[in-house]
């Protein structure tokens, strides 16, 4: 139930996303706003619903959540770039490639080892995606293609470290910040730190351009539409990140990425159906070489064996050392036991 949730908002997000930049060509500030979104629906979850307690923040709060604001802000910026400038589904084509590069790196820099077939279950997986989108791949900018892959480097990166990241406790922070607090620490810290970055790609041109809808923006929408597309994209956004700390907090990185590989199936087939665009055989191909992808990997994760030894990590002093770090929080495929541990993984 909560995957359904994950993917039905996420489905909403993107779309209404795409449909604010084919009227609002600046990226910079819808992510800019989504961040915003995200604390204050944060904050009135605590204060108004009594959902959880918002905790004065502390050092160690600030600490542990630092490091994930580089990888929100970096990361949804390129994603908002790529959604302005290439189809929707182009995008998420793209990001379905992140099973492949969450396998990369457990493989070759933390020095996991799955057994053969779970490495051959991702090949199905992301061929049926690109089979699916086949038809969305007539474009020509390198830019927007560009984008989408950092964006999905940027995530892969951030789901990995995050169990290590919030895997302990220091300078005074709590064992274990639940996803509320998370989300708001994060959200509020990356919204604050793209303050320049706003002012000064998009935000002086908004506010003292004499016609930022006009001219050479490419804007064609009205600011009365904009606002409310803005306002119901804020509050799905929430719900979205909601849910994916929810997801993979019950889940390892690998198979977070499978189930975020089915969601971008979901959120292509919504852009199709939301921009009345019809699929062929090999799109519905591609759906089907997908779901049995999944019940390969499902069959042979169990099989996935981790040996910290082969790794580069562990062939110097320091990197052993981070080696039987990262084993402790991150290469744990038991939810469970990383739960028990503190840790919370977004």
């Amino acid at each position: 139930m909560v995957c359904l949730s994950w993917y039905f908002s996420s489905a909403v997000t993107n779309n209404i996303g795409k449909q604010i930049m084919n009227q609002f060509q600046y990226p910079v500030t819808l992510t800019f706003v989504q961040f915003w979104f995200v604390s204050v629906f944060c904050f009135l979850s605590g204060a108004v619903f009594n959902m959880t307690k918002i905790q004065r923040p502390t050092r160690g709060i600030i600490e542990m959540t630092a490091p994930l604001v580089g990888f929100q802000v970096v990361g949804h910026v390129f994603s908002s770039v790529a959604i302005s400038r290439v189809p929707l589904s182009v995008v998420h084509t793209v990001k379905a490639l992140t099973p492949l590069f969450t396998v990369l790196f457990y493989r070759v820099v933390l020095g996991t080892t799955y057994s053969r077939a779970v490495y051959l279950s991702l090949v199905p997986l992301t061929a049926g995606v690109m089979l699916a989108c086949r038809m969305s791949l007539e474009f020509n900018n390198l830019v927007g293609l560009s984008c989408a892959l950092l964006s999905t480097l940027v995530f892969v990166m951030q789901n990995v470290f995050t169990k290590k990241i919030f895997g302990g406790n220091s300078h005074g922070a709590p064992r274990k910040l639940d996803k509320m607090n998370i989300l708001f620490y994060s959200a509020t810290l990356a919204a604050i730190c793209m303050v320049p970055m706003w002012l000064y790609a998009e935000g002086w041109t908004l506010m003292f351009s004499q016609d930022p809808l006009g001219g050479a923006s490419g804007s064609t929408g009205t600011w009365s539409v904009i606002s409310w597309l803005l306002f119901l994209n804020g509050v799905s956004h929430f719900f979205q990140n909601y849910f994916a700390f929810s997801v993979l907090a019950l889940t390892s990185p690998v198979t977070y990425s499978i189930a975020s590989l089915i969601k971008r199936i979901v959120v292509i087939v919504a852009s199709i159906v939301y921009f009345h665009q019809t699929l062929g055989v090999t799109q519905w191909t591609g759906v089907c070489m997908t779901f049995w992808g999944l019940w390969m990997y499902n069959s042979a994760k169990n099989a996935a064996k981790v040996d910290p030894t082969s790794s580069i990590l562990a062939k110097t002093k320091v990197g052993r050392r981070m080696s039987r770090g990262f084993g402790k929080g991150l290469l744990d495929s038991d939810p469970e036991k990383v739960h028990n541990r503190g840790g919370f993984m977004i």
